[in-house]
């Protein structure tokens, strides 16, 4: 083949020839950090990436480093600035300088970082999450739940490791009111890139037992910025936001708030700052008790008071009154009891002649049932007497008009008198019906029988 060819390392000095003469030598870059990795060295390097508007495609990557000597100066005054450390997933304002080398090819030095860039991104993003919420409808939803006057069954969602967490919990549980406190924790990781779905995992845990807790305290002890990012999460502030218990948030921010503080019912600085509220919140509940009981106590001895100078007042009134007329029926008790023995007498002699008179009328009556009752015995007795003889004769005649009716109807006289009886399968004729052409009849005669075969059935016509 004639055509010209050169080698791998002249096309490499030429493409690093044109780069030289392009001096691109200085220039800020916005890339998204892809990857990131520091090697024993102290050497930073890093795979920069830019997507497109929807963020699912890339369309540019390039490798870069920052060299250890400058890496370890940019690293603080990014930490310093932003409260949060370069990581994969951040965007970056970076000063770089472009250089091909014939053996590793292109590659980015990075100078220099610009961390309001990054700031301002971090800042973007936690203003998007708040509209979509706000546009959807559900960012004041648990902030108007109401928060019981007492919250004390609780469900905790922190890291069981978390110093914030231990806090807490030792906080309720020596209060200085000894007010007992139910809680129970629902483990989660509170930073990094599981936080996420470790937090809205746990949300959902508690929906299942939603119906005994009063409220949901999401804690932490602080932390980096960057380890807070999980708060600013779209899907654990909708979650939070929707929930069907109120939400107390004690995530540990100092400087500002989170999207998940925003959306949840009350927003606390400090797992310790939390645990204060509940336990002042239910203090203040028991003291307004203690003062509700005060009143009703005192409300109560007034009452009894006014009731008891009711009471002397009606004493004073009506007691001459009781004693006037209790000495007036005790006169007339008094009467009574002198004038009962001849009352009595006079009951007693009037109760004696009535029931002599009772008596003479009871014997008197006793005699007439007993007569009128053995006359009607006599008349039974006759009836009695002559009821067989009726029976028996009624009985006779019954009998001969039976022995009657069997002569008349005896089949022998019957064939005496000239009549026959004929039968089809041993069974007697009664009608023409039960015969047809080609069956075998016998017919019985006073004097003997004889057999024969149906040639011709006639019906009579029956007559009008």
């Amino acid at each position: 083949m004639g055509q010209e060819a050169i080698t791998l390392l002249q096309l490499n000095r030429k493409i690093k020839g044109i780069i030289d003469d392009a001096m691109l030598m200085s220039v800020w870059v916005k890339a998204e950090i892809g990857e990131l990795r520091v090697n024993r060295n102290g050497h930073c390097y890093l795979d920069l990436v830019e997507k497109d508007e929807s963020g699912d495609h890339l369309v540019a990557r390039a490798r870069a480093m920052i060299w250890a000597h400058n890496f370890r100066m940019l690293k603080v005054y990014f930490e310093s600035t932003t409260g949060q450390p370069l990581t994969t997933g951040l965007k970056v304002l970076v000063k770089v300088s472009v250089q091909f080398q014939e053996v590793y090819g292109l590659s980015l030095i990075i100078s220099d970082i610009d961390p309001s860039y990054t700031l301002g991104d971090l800042a973007r993003k936690r203003r998007e999450v708040l509209n979509r919420l706000t546009e959807e409808g559900v960012i004041e939803m648990n902030k108007e739940l109401e928060l019981p006057e007492v919250v004390q069954k609780i469900a905790i969602i922190s890291s069981p490791t978390a110093a914030g967490y231990g806090d807490f919990v030792h906080q309720l549980d020596n209060n200085p009111y000894g007010i007992r406190f139910y809680y129970h924790l629902f483990s989660a990781v509170m930073q990094g890139d599981q936080a996420e779905g470790s937090i809205v995992e746990a949300l959902e845990k508690i929906f299942n037992y939603s119906s005994f807790f009063d409220a949901v305290v999401l804690i932490r002890g602080g932390g980096a910025t960057i380890d807070l990012l999980c708060f600013d999460s779209y899907w654990v502030a909708y979650h939070i936001a929707q929930f069907p218990l109120p939400v107390i948030t004690g995530i540990g921010h100092e400087r500002d708030e989170s999207v998940a503080d925003l959306v949840a019912n009350t927003m606390l600085k400090t797992p310790t700052a939390v645990a204060a509220f509940l336990i002042e919140r239910a203090a203040s509940f028991l003291q307004l008790v203690d003062e509700k009981a005060y009143l009703m106590t005192e409300m109560a001895r007034e009452k009894i008071q006014e009731e008891k100078k009711k009471i002397d007042n009606f004493s004073r009134v009506y007691v001459p009154t009781v004693k006037t007329s209790l000495q007036r029926r005790r006169s007339k008790l008094e009467l009574l009891v002198g004038r009962l023995p001849i009352t009595v007498s006079q009951r007693l002699g009037n109760a004696g002649y009535g029931l002599k008179r009772y008596e003479e009328r009871m014997v008197m009556a006793s005699k007439n049932r007993v007569s009128f009752n053995h006359q009607l015995l006599n008349q039974y007795s006759l009836s009695l007497r002559k009821l067989p003889t009726r029976i028996l004769n009624a009985s006779r005649q019954k009998l001969d008009f039976l022995e009657q009716a069997k002569n008349s109807n005896d089949p022998v006289r019957l064939l005496k008198r000239g009549y026959s009886l004929t039968y089809h399968d041993g069974k007697l004729v009664k009608n023409i019906s039960m015969l047809k052409e080609g069956d075998y009849i016998t017919t019985r005669f006073i004097d003997g029988e004889m057999s024969a075969k149906v040639e011709n059935v006639r019906k009579l016509k029956k007559r009008v």
